[in-house]
């Protein structure tokens, strides 16, 4: 019984040094049988492949020149700003008229003899002469005698105060009458 038992502890000892020396798996299952197969999809990138096909051949197709030689973003703004030319010339006519209106009236103001006829400054209120520093002023140089001016505007305001009643009394309210527009004088600069 001897070898028998020799034979038994050394095949127990051999199976142990086998357990020990092999290494350990972790596993991440509670037991050890596989999952069984999982369906995958396509991924992200198979998609933008996919999509890029038809994307490449959208460009190709815009980015080609048309038939007058232009590409279609070309001939989409082209199109679509066509239709402000006239609007953009009309304006820009109206505005020259009227630069040259306000520069034919300045002129007009400009080289009227000032020596002939004492010059008038409407002023918006008579305060506005005595607008100043009240320091640094010598004696008898303060302030204006402002009792003909405030007659003055007094009477202007009267006048005007009679007009428009004088209007209404008529029916010729200006706000209220057709507009005029501007009569071209002449024609301006052709575009070059």
């Amino acid at each position: 019984m001897q070898p028998l038992r020799r034979a038994v502890a050394r095949s127990a000892r051999s199976a142990q040094l086998q357990l020990q020396s092999q290494t350990r798996r972790h596993a991440s299952g509670h037991g050890s049988q596989h999952a069984g197969p999982s369906t995958e999809s396509f991924g992200p990138g198979f998609y933008f492949c996919l999509a890029a096909i038809p994307t490449g051949l959208v460009l190709y197709k815009i980015t080609r020149p048309g038939p007058d030689g232009q590409p279609y973003f070309s001939r989409l703004i082209g199109e679509k700003f066509t239709s402000y030319k006239a609007k953009f010339l009309e304006r820009a006519d109206t505005h020259t008229q009227a630069m040259e209106r306000a520069a034919a009236d300045r002129t007009l103001f400009l080289n009227e003899s000032a020596h002939d006829t004492p010059r008038h400054v409407d002023h918006r209120y008579p305060e506005s002469v005595n607008a100043s520093s009240p320091y640094n002023v010598p004696a008898g140089h303060g302030s204006a005698n402002m009792g003909q001016l405030i007659a003055k505007y007094q009477k202007q305001a009267f006048e005007e105060n009679e007009r428009k009643h004088q209007q209404l009394k008529d029916n010729k309210v200006p706000v209220e009458q057709p507009y005029e527009s501007f009569r071209k004088v002449a024609p301006a600069a052709p575009d070059s």
